[in-house]
């Protein structure tokens, strides 16, 4: 009677002195569903929007990028006649000249390309690629930038497209080098590039880390054929992200920055864009169902990549709407350095000049920008960790203090707390031993 006496006693005291934590249990318990619900709502609102996109007219003294200009030749069928006439006598197949236009401006579908199975047809995709597209200094001559004379071929650099080897003005991947050559302030004024082409182009006018490819929705793309003139006149808004968007994830910003390269490229550009990202992913599809991509990519030299024969190319042909649907789902974000273009004026296309032996094209912004888009950080990490901390102060009256103040305690009152513990065990021990007996 006397263990029970004091089991019962002892029990008392561990209610008064735990009561108020018993009632605090309780609470919590109820409460953590509630908690549970408003903390996962706050964590995926701070992962899918903690990113804002807003316009900005406060400063005007920005640097602002002059676009990249890219000139592709355009198929010339007289001048394909010509040459085939130089390179294979005048007496030479008429299907050879069909063949080559296929060939040397390759669009994705090659429909002579199964003759050549069974014909002799010319194999050399280099050659023939060198002798009938024009070179840079073929294609481009007389060149300005603010009224400023330059050889056109040290700014016009090669670079390989979908469409074969177009030249580019201030382009990254052109350049291979991150950094903007020409930009517009106050000190330099809006920007204006003048030059003359002596082949029927495409003009193609897009941000400097972007490339021409097939099927781009908005970017300004113009033929020009010989002895014609044309002017476009631009105006530009400047993309600017704060240096705190390049520490959240590719998901949470929803783009990635040039060197953020997507996983198993094919390597054929140094840097990232959207563009650049299509094209590399077409190539990978025609990798993976034909073991081969069009002479137009596969560049000896700069890269290993196996290139089509005639067999190759029909397999292209055989799956080019298969390849066109799949690409529409390749996994490219847009780039976060992208600036916007947009079309203030664009000259008739008029052939009152056409005798000319070239063309004249005029590319200018109207003014510099008086505004811009800033990507800046609304919700970082600290700021989630402040509001799950107030929530659960709310919830549950606890903090990081209390968190610590629990563990001095324990330790403080260690020998205390061992001692219930000790007597609460054995004289439960004793308890049930009795009534057994």
């Amino acid at each position: 009677m006397e263990i029970v006496s004091i089991l019962e006693d002892l029990i008392y005291q561990i209610y008064f002195a735990f009561r108020f934590r018993i009632l605090y249990s309780i609470t919590s318990y109820k409460t953590l569903p509630f908690f549970l619900t408003v903390s996962k709502s706050l964590i995926e609102d701070s992962f899918s929007s903690s990113v804002s996109f807003n316009l900005d007219t406060i400063y005007l003294n920005w640097n602002s990028t002059f676009p990249a200009i890219t000139v592709c030749e355009i198929y010339n069928a007289e001048k394909i006649w010509d040459l085939s006439d130089v390179q294979f006598g005048v007496e030479h197949k008429m299907y050879i000249d069909d063949i080559i236009s296929e060939i040397v401006f390759f669009r994705g579908i090659c429909s002579s390309c199964e003759n050549c199975i069974k014909n002799n047809c010319p194999d050399n995709f280099t050659l023939l690629l060198d002798v009938f597209r024009s070179k840079c200094h073929e294609l481009i001559i007389k060149c300005s930038y603010l009224n400023e004379l330059f050889d056109c071929c040290e700014q016009f650099l090669p670079i390989p497209t979908e469409y074969g080897v177009c030249y580019s003005f201030n382009s990254h991947q052109a350049r291979k080098v991150p950094q903007v050559q020409y930009m517009n302030n106050r000190i330099t004024g809006a920007g204006h590039l003048e030059f003359h082409a002596l082949a029927d182009i495409q003009l193609y006018v897009h941000a400097p880390i972007d490339l021409p490819f097939q099927f781009s929705e908005g970017m300004v793309r113009e033929t020009v054929l010989l002895g014609h003139y044309k002017e476009l006149i631009l105006n530009v808004i400047e993309v600017y992200n704060h240096d705190s968007v390049q520490d959240l994830s590719m998901e949470q910003r929803r783009c990635r920055y040039s060197h953020e390269h997507v996983p198993g490229r094919t390597g054929i550009y140094e840097f990232y864009s959207y563009s650049a990202c299509v094209v590399e992913c077409t190539v990978a599809l025609q990798l993976l169902h034909c073991n081969c991509t069009s002479h137009f990519m596969a560049v000896p030299g700069t890269n290993t990549l196996p290139v089509c024969d005639y067999q190759g190319l029909v397999c292209l042909t055989q799956t080019n709407e298969k390849l066109m649907a799949e690409r529409k789902s390749c996994d490219c974000m847009s780039s976060c350095e992208e600036p916007e273009y947009n079309i203030i004026y664009n000259s008739e296309d008029d052939d009152h000049d056409a005798e000319n032996d070239d063309s004249t094209i005029h590319v200018a912004l109207v003014e510099l920008p008086t505004q811009r888009y800033v990507r800046r950080v609304t919700k970082t990490v600290l700021d989630l960790l402040i509001s799950v901390g107030g929530l659960v102060g709310l919830f549950f009256n606890y903090s990081v203090l209390r968190l610590v103040e629990t563990f001095y305690l324990i330790r403080r009152y260690r020998k205390t707390i061992f001692k219930w513990i000790k007597q609460i065990w054995f004289g439960t021990t004793k308890y049930l031993q009795c009534s057994k007996q």
